[in-house]
């Protein structure tokens, strides 16, 4: 992503609707870049990735949960 998102991008991006972004930015819960003037706001490709990555959940259960026995598969001829 080259081009910085506005606010609706973002939501579209996120499947979110463009007040729930517009809240998340007013309660400073997301990152974001004011643009001079300061009414403008755009998310640059690191501010995306820090959104997404603050949503991560790791697997709890199932083949990619941490711990999970990895099945080994005997190359033996």
């Amino acid at each position: 992503m080259d081009k910085p998102l506005d606010i609706d991008g973002l939501a579209d991006f996120l499947g979110v609707s463009p007040a729930w972004v517009r809240a998340r930015v007013a309660a400073r819960e997301i990152p974001h870049t004011r643009l001079p003037g300061g009414k403008l706001v755009r998310f640059t490709a690191q501010d995306i990735a820090a959104i997404l990555a603050a949503g991560s959940e790791p697997a709890l259960n199932g083949p990619l949960a941490a711990g999970a026995p990895r099945l080994v598969r005997s190359t033996a001829a």
